[in-house]
């Protein structure tokens, strides 16, 4: 029972890292002003960069590099097209998913010739402790860039108070630009993880709504990231559980296939609507 309970945390604790990532790339956005629904298209962009990158270089530094790089151009249209051109960010998010989407079967089409998946590489030989060591850099580095940081308060300003911003001679949309791009590098970076670490190759769609995920559980976490994390970490755990149940013959021998692939999905939803927080959205948020 113990082993079980070790291995449980453990595949809890693997498959929650790229949702964490995607949560804290949507957090900065949010919390600036600016509604993110584009977290799908920085992890997906983000895990074809890391693999093409890895299957060619098999460098681990510069695929999870590139990966951010990749993110950050990305979100440089929806930047252009929300603060600068000031289209609605929800129409602008669900371009850039669709754009992510039709865009990489292009690109790895003139590169491998393929539509599909990219060629395997070797980066998941490395130890599986290489994401979790990021994850606490990346984590220790947000914390002080958004609390300790004269940036991170601006930041937050942005969404709540764009006029004090404005006052003291910040500009509002730069500091929005800064925070939607520091985000999207992050996501890039969970992107990453899913198609060096939990894959041998990018495979489409291999997010599998985990920018969705993640961005809800920033929103029903009443925009605290410490609070989201915790809710990834629950939907890693309901993954990892329903893994567990697929691979007992006993019960998926008599519970269908489907029902045990939606059971994360299904009691994620269940523990979001039930003790969803009470916080105001950033007064700014749009």
């Amino acid at each position: 029972m113990d082993s079980f309970l070790v291995i449980l945390f453990l595949s809890a604790l693997r498959l929650s890292i790229p949702l964490m990532f995607a949560a804290y790339g949507a957090y900065f956005s949010e919390k600036s002003g600016v509604a993110q629904i584009s977290v799908e298209a920085f992890l997906l962009v983000g895990a074809f960069s890391a693999a093409t990158t890895a299957y060619f270089t098999n460098s681990l530094a510069l695929s999870f590099f590139i990966a951010a790089l990749s993110a950050i151009l990305l979100a440089q249209i929806f930047c252009l097209l929300v603060l600068k051109l000031k289209t609605h960010s929800i129409i602008a998010g669900t371009g850039l998913n669709l754009l992510a989407l039709g865009l990489i079967p292009i690109i790895s089409k003139s590169i491998f010739n393929s539509t599909g998946s990219t060629p395997a590489h070797t980066m998941n030989e490395y130890s599986g402790f290489w994401p979790m060591g990021l994850l606490v850099v990346t984590a220790a580095l947000c914390y002080s860039i958004s609390e300790k940081s004269i940036w991170g308060l601006q930041m937050k300003f942005a969404g709540e108070k764009s006029a004090a911003l404005a006052s003291i001679g910040v500009s509002t949309v730069q500091r929005q630009w800064q925070s939607v791009t520091l985000g999207a590098s992050i996501a890039g970076l969970g992107g990453a993880v899913l198609s060096l670490f939990m894959s041998s190759s990018y495979s489409p769609m291999m997010s599998a709504g985990r920018g969705f995920i993640a961005l809800a559980a920033v929103i029903f976490a009443g925009w605290k990231i410490n609070k989201a994390i915790i809710i990834c970490f629950f939907f890693g755990l309901t993954e990892a559980l329903q893994i567990q149940l697929q691979s007992n013959q006993q019960i998926s021998n008599y519970v269908p296939a489907i029902i045990l692939q939606i059971l994360p999905y299904l009691l994620t939803l269940i523990v979001l609507l039930t003790y969803k927080e009470k916080n105001q959205a950033p007064a700014e948020l749009r």
